[in-house]
């Protein structure tokens, strides 16, 4: 399995933020906070698709858990996908409970993986806190194509990795964002000036920081706009 060249990787922490703020995340605790900011209106009615998913245990329909889910979808090609990783675990073991998950799925390999490769990855980026859950609908890509399809501006709209989703028990994507947004400017100090992975190793996402902290913890109360997440209860296995 390849990663993204420095160039690449460099060009998907700079995603531009197009669309309109996420109304879900318009809430006075959370006014200001930067990483809310980087979350948009998702497309009207988008929704997790009906999806297989492969796990250590086999293969089997994706299901969410009530309350709140943080869908992460990222690939072993996608350097920021790599990099945010580590982030998300500290998140998750910080925040994860009830009402709040982070929950991410790999999809749209380049290579065939397996749920034990997969496994290795996360622990390699420092998230194996998370179980490893693989795409599996259609080419392994189910997901990606239906919910990482973004406006690009200019050309026409397509589908981008990483991709992260706020979404409601009943599989509702409630708010969107893409890349991984870092904490401050990225200087690159490979030839001509390139950036390189140490370049972005040095500077974490925002959701290493007191606003991603924020966002989290109103996530894990049930703060969000126009209604609460579905009552929260004791997870099932």
């Amino acid at each position: 399995m390849t990663s993204l060249s420095a160039g690449a990787a460099a060009a998907q922490t700079r995603v531009p933020v197009l669309g309109e703020p996420a109304k879900a995340l318009d809430t006075p605790a959370l006014r200001g906070n930067r990483m809310a900011r980087a979350f948009r209106e998702p497309p009207a009615g988008l929704k997790i698709p009906a999806v297989q998913v492969e796990r250590r245990e086999g293969v089997a329909p994706l299901k969410l858990q009530p309350g709140l889910t943080l869908v992460s979808l990222w690939a072993p090609w996608c350097a920021p996908c790599l990099h945010e990783l580590g982030d998300l675990a500290r998140l998750q073991e910080k925040f994860g409970g009830p009402r709040l998950r982070i929950l991410p799925i790999l999809t749209a390999p380049r290579e065939p993986i397996t749920a034990a490769e997969t496994g290795f990855l996360l622990k390699k980026h420092k998230a194996g806190v998370f179980s490893p859950v693989i795409d599996r609908g259609a080419d392994s890509k189910g997901l990606f194509l239906a919910l990482s399809v973004r406006d690009t501006p200019n050309g026409p709209a397509r589908p981008g990795l990483p991709c992260n989703l706020l979404v409601s028990a009943d599989g509702a994507v409630l708010a969107r964002q893409f890349g991984a947004p870092m904490a401050g400017r990225v200087q690159g100090t490979g030839e001509g000036g390139k950036v390189t992975p140490a370049d972005v190793a040095k500077i974490g996402t925002l959701w290493a920081t007191s606003d991603g902290e924020a966002l989290m913890n109103a996530l894990a109360k049930g703060e969000i706009a126009g209604g609460s997440p579905a009552r929260p209860r004791a997870l099932v296995s």
